[in-house]
């Protein structure tokens, strides 16, 4: 009977944790198929890359590192953000990445990107671009965190 309740207790206590901490995310390892870098993205997945496009504004796709992720690169990694699979990366502009980076979320499958942005070309303010979720967000907005 103590065994029976203290397990409950137990269950109980990681359900309330679950909860408090949040939405489920994971990250994983890079895999087959997938891209190692944003421009890779760009390169070998044109649907992903498109869905990125369509939530930049004009004045940032003209601008390299943002439109053709011509800068310096983090790796991509495959995330989940309550139960949808993503893949997350981030640039920045070469010899300024302090003060001009982002970080973006694109689903596996293509079909949606979100986006939180720090630049000159926003004021230096932190944008967010495609209506991320409060999930989506969360988990971007860790990047901008010192």
């Amino acid at each position: 009977m103590a065994i029976r309740f203290l397990r409950h207790v137990i269950g109980v206590g990681l359900l309330v944790a679950e909860l408090l901490l949040g939405p489920r995310i994971s990250v994983q390892a890079a895999s087959p198929g997938m891209p190692h870098y944003p421009w890779d993205l760009r390169k070998q997945m044109p649907v992903h890359y498109r869905a990125y496009l369509k939530i930049l504004p004009a004045r940032l796709k003209r601008t390299a590192w943002f439109g053709r992720f011509d800068g310096t690169g983090m790796p991509v990694e495959r995330v989940t953000v309550d139960s949808k699979v993503y893949f997350a990366g981030a640039i920045c502009k070469p010899h300024d990445c302090a003060d001009n980076y982002l970080t973006f979320l694109v689903t596996a499958d293509g079909s949606r990107a979100v986006a939180m942005v720090k630049a000159r070309e926003t004021g230096s303010q932190i944008v967010e671009l495609g209506n991320p979720t409060t999930a989506e967000r969360q988990l971007m907005a860790k990047e901008f965190q010192d």
